[in-house]
């Protein structure tokens, strides 16, 4: 089966678009408040440096749990060869939403005998570990909440919520999508007949979803001691974190190019439901957004330095 077409000009114009007017918004609000973008210089070294390397490990991790589904599907890929490769998929990603990231993954992954569909198996049965992973730390992590403080406000339970119902939701279309695939009504599907699970997948759920818990709860860590760093006060790493939880669906799907604006704006809204400033909200968005993105080329370096090192002679 063909890859899919590449997005038209004009669909990928109107995403810059996009991400153009809520940068620009984002922007405006943040110019308007000088104090709060003072806050910046809370910021020390060594929290840069401390969550530079929860970053590094949340990529570590991630690459793990992309892995394991595409090694089911296909023999020969080593982890640091996967690390690259992902690299590239999020820089063209960042230029061409959602298309551009897996045309440039599944290019290099064909030529190991990958096909479409055993991808498109790959990468949704880890987005759904995933997002089953991250709905569950927003749930415990809530109910810490809740025991330290008190009932949440009522809007941040509605977002908890739809995020358990969107994971719940997504864990059922990926039980019954092997049915489908095998009744014979449907065999005149193409796309669905050809979508196999592997054996293995069952086996292989529990790893991923611990892999993809242990990210989300660097990613965490992360968030929150921004989120302190940023707010000050008796704000704790927990209340920041939950933002990031309840957030962290946004993240699986590019709309813009890398998410620039609709991430930022997310955050913010979510954080506000917690009494935070959108201001901060912003702040921590784009400093989570440049330690992810330093942390990932360190990662490409390491994982550059690793396969010239280790080539074959």
């Amino acid at each position: 089966m063909s890859s899919p077409a590449p997005r038209r000009p004009a669909g990928r114009w109107l995403t810059y678009g996009i991400a153009a007017v809520l940068l620009v918004a984002v922007a405006a609000h943040v110019s308007g408040t000088r104090e709060e973008l003072a806050n910046l210089q809370r910021i020390s070294i060594e929290v840069l440096l401390l969550t530079g390397v929860l970053q590094f490990g949340s990529q570590i991790f991630l690459n793990g749990s992309l892995l394991l589904p595409i090694q089911a599907c296909v023999t020969g890929l080593g982890f640091w060869e996967l690390y690259l490769v992902r690299t590239g998929g999020l820089a063209v990603g960042s230029l061409v939403p959602v298309a551009g990231g897996l045309a440039v993954r599944l290019a290099y992954l064909r030529t190991l005998g990958l096909t479409y569909l055993d991808f498109a198996w790959a990468t949704l049965f880890s987005n759904v570990l995933a997002l089953g992973a991250a709905a569950m730390l927003a749930a415990g992590a809530t109910a810490a909440l809740w025991m330290m403080a008190g009932r949440p406000p009522w809007p941040l339970l509605v977002v908890l919520g739809g995020v358990l119902l969107l994971s719940i939701g997504a864990l059922g279309v990926l039980e019954i999508l092997p049915w489908l695939a095998r009744h014979p009504r449907f065999h005149e599907w193409g796309w669905l007949s050809g979508l196999n699970q592997p054996r293995s997948a069952r086996r292989m759920a529990g790893p991923v979803f611990a892999l993809s818990l242990v990210r989300h709860l660097l990613n965490f860590v992360t968030f929150g001691v921004l989120w302190q760093a940023l707010a000050g006060g008796g704000v704790g790493v927990l209340t920041g974190g939950i933002v990031y939880a309840l957030t962290s669906p946004v993240r699986i799907v590019n709309i813009t190019p890398g998410n620039l604006g609709i991430n930022e704006w997310v955050v913010a809204l979510v954080g506000n439901i917690l009494a935070f400033d959108l201001t901060t909200g912003f702040l921590v968005a784009l400093v989570f957004r440049g330690v992810g993105i330093v942390a990932q080329g360190v990662g490409a370096l390491v994982a550059s330095a690793y396969l010239a090192y280790n080539r074959p002679p």
